[in-house]
């Protein structure tokens, strides 16, 4: 089993070549794709060796980060919380993988002294050394859990009313809305002076009713936390899809929420939650209750992605990992383009 696999595109092999070799001359095992035996499918090989590594090294660069299988492999090494990105030319990461800090090898020439070496071999080999970071099994919501109504993305609907005060919420197509209509509508879902109830976290989730502590405003914090990424989206061709989905969660309790996604878009899905939330995960189902997608690095703007290849159910579970002040509001929104070419 390699210690490391190399990600790269094809125009940069000479570069890939030059780390592989700098780090096998650490003692390090590489797996940079230009040893798959005859008569194995390269996908199924490429597969296993992500599986199985400690440590996956992006190289990103003008061509990787055009690349959608550069893209898909640093997104298993991110998932896995074993991605560790380096920048061979003055190129940013693709949307997505900027929170990684990346090493700096654009002016590297091979040099085993050079100081930005030294530390990403040191980085590489901290990696290689750790014990191996399982993602926890998801938890799947009872079959008796009160369920928030699907996002669809098939054609507009018209908004449901409101229950005792509690909108209920659809995902469903639209246009990119402005940050003062999202404001007006996390808000709604964020009463100033509600009693505090004794709910199930699932019924916690659906029914906002924690009072914002001290006046603290967070329905800013959320948006602030947006706001961070959705520009970003938003220049690349990405259109917000509906409504955000509102709620609260307790430390170390999810929700489910169903969506209907279709063939021929790539979605994004944002999840965000206020300052008390330093930790949320993501994941994405499909209707077998695979995983598609997940993000379950440390950070409180998870996202997670699919181009999905038929049209028809998943659902997005949002898991509480970290909130100090119980419970934490979040929001999830939807963002999608046609499937580029």
């Amino acid at each position: 089993m390699a210690d490391v696999f190399l990600s790269y595109a094809r125009e940069d092999v000479a570069r890939a070549q030059q780390v592989a070799q700098g780090l096998q001359q650490t003692g390090l095992e590489v797996f940079w794709d230009n040893e798959i035996p005859p008569g194995t499918t390269w996908a199924d090989y490429i597969e296993q060796k992500l599986t199985q590594c400690k440590v996956l090294i992006v190289l990103w660069s003008e061509h990787s980060t055009k690349s959608q299988w550069v893209r898909e492999e640093a997104r298993m090494g991110r998932d896995k919380g074993v991605l560790i990105p380096v920048m061979i030319d003055t190129s940013q990461p693709p949307f997505g993988f900027g929170e990684v800090q990346a090493a700096n090898l654009a002016s590297w020439t091979g040099d085993p002294e050079d100081a930005h070496w030294k530390r990403f071999v040191n980085a590489v080999t901290n990696f290689s050394q750790a014990a191996p970071r399982a993602a926890p099994p998801p938890p799947v919501a009872p079959a008796s859990a009160p369920q928030q109504p699907a996002w669809t993305t098939a054609a507009p609907a018209a908004a449901e009313a409101k229950k005792g005060g509690v909108p209920v919420w659809a995902w469903i197509a639209g246009g990119v809305v402005g940050v003062l209509v999202i404001l007006g509508i996390i808000g709604s879902v964020m009463p100033d002076d509600p009693q505090v109830a004794e709910n199930t976290p699932q019924q916690v989730a659906a029914n906002p009713t924690q009072p914002a502590a001290g006046g603290v405003n967070y329905q800013q914090q959320i948006l602030d936390r947006l706001g961070q990424v959705e520009q970003a989206f938003v220049s690349q061709g990405f259109q917000r899809l509906a409504e955000p989905v509102s709620g609260q969660l307790p430390h170390g309790q999810y929700y489910n929420t169903p969506v209907t996604l279709e063939v021929g878009g790539e979605y994004r899905i944002i999840g965000v939650c206020d300052s008390d939330c330093s930790d949320m995960n993501l994941i994405l189902y499909d209707q077998h209750n695979n995983v598609v997608s997940q993000d379950i690095l440390q950070d409180a703007t998870p996202i997670v992605s699919v181009a999905p290849q038929w049209t028809g159910p998943f659902t997005v579970q949002a898991v509480m990992q970290n909130c100090t002040v119980q419970p934490c509001y979040y929001a999830l929104v939807l963002y999608g383009r046609p499937l580029q070419p």
